[in-house]
């Protein structure tokens, strides 16, 4: 089964946290693995190339984003099947081997993703749904680039919803294998800082109101100076001050998308720097 899957990861300053998380399955994979690397700045994608050489290391001149670079090196894969996981998780051969037999075997699904939290490791089998958290989802490649691949106006959060809906309206099926959990450190996969934070969020909030306009969901509770207001009234009245940067940043991010500016500046870099 290893000429049928490529494993692509998307690291931004993630070198640390990959050896960490993913030493052993990095050192054992049958697998292709394609790290992409998004012109990070703590010398990444040689401190991996050094520590495993079997690793294929994509280095990009701008920060991508996240959708975008898996674009790029999905453009690489030659096989039917792609696995896309997060710097920080807890993967192993076993449970990769287990997805991959289970696509293999159920045709229809085109997007597979194992439980990353307690709550969905049900031991119920593939189970149906509309959406799956982004962590770790594996392709089938021909349905994926089928219906245009990751949508590259988004930078960061909400690639995955879309992409899900968009396979879903496409009259194609999404599943939850309840029998492979994969632990999932939350918000390591990249270093943290105020800056970092602050693009972050600001994304979050630019990307959630570019989804609803996109799929005509900009009303009700939707509505893009409903959600303006509630950021706005967060970033006053929220105790934490941590929380009242990071509702900051999505009121700019809400805003700015309100206003119809792209993610991205004129040079390729994201907004929000």
């Amino acid at each position: 089964m290893s000429n049928d899957l490529t494993v692509v990861i998307v690291s931004y300053n993630s070198a640390d946290v990959i050896i960490r998380c993913m030493n052993g399955f990095l050192l054992d994979s049958p697998y292709r693995i394609l790290i992409i690397d998004n012109a990070s700045t703590d010398d990444s994608a040689n401190k991996l190339k050094q520590q495993y050489p079997n690793l294929e290391v994509i280095q990009c001149d701008q920060n991508l984003g996240y959708g975008r670079a898996a674009n790029r090196a999905f453009k690489k894969v030659n096989t039917p099947f792609a696995f896309l996981i997060n710097p920080d998780l807890l993967i192993t051969v076993a449970s990769v081997e287990k997805l991959l037999d289970r696509m293999i075997k159920q045709s229809e699904i085109s997007l597979l993703a194992p439980a990353v939290d307690k709550e969905s490791y049900t031991r119920q089998g593939v189970v149906l749904r509309q959406w799956i958290i982004g962590a770790a989802m594996m392709f089938r490649l021909e349905s994926f680039r089928a219906i245009g691949q990751f949508d590259e106006n988004i930078f960061l959060f909400s690639e995955e919803t879309d992409i899900c809906y968009r396979l879903i309206k496409s009259g194609r099926s999404i599943g939850l294998d309840s029998d492979v959990y994969v632990e999932h450190l939350y918000r390591q996969s990249s270093g943290s800082s105020n800056k970092v934070e602050y693009l972050k969020n600001w994304h979050m909030g630019w990307s959630r109101l570019y989804y609803y306009k996109k799929h005509g969901m900009a009303i009700g509770k939707h509505n893009p100076y409903r959600l303006l207001l509630l950021y706005c009234l967060k970033s006053i009245v929220a105790v934490d001050k941590t929380k009242r940067l990071m509702y900051r940043a999505k009121r700019d991010g809400t805003y700015a998308s309100i206003r119809g500016r792209p993610a991205f500046k004129p040079n390729g870099d994201p907004q929000g720097i």
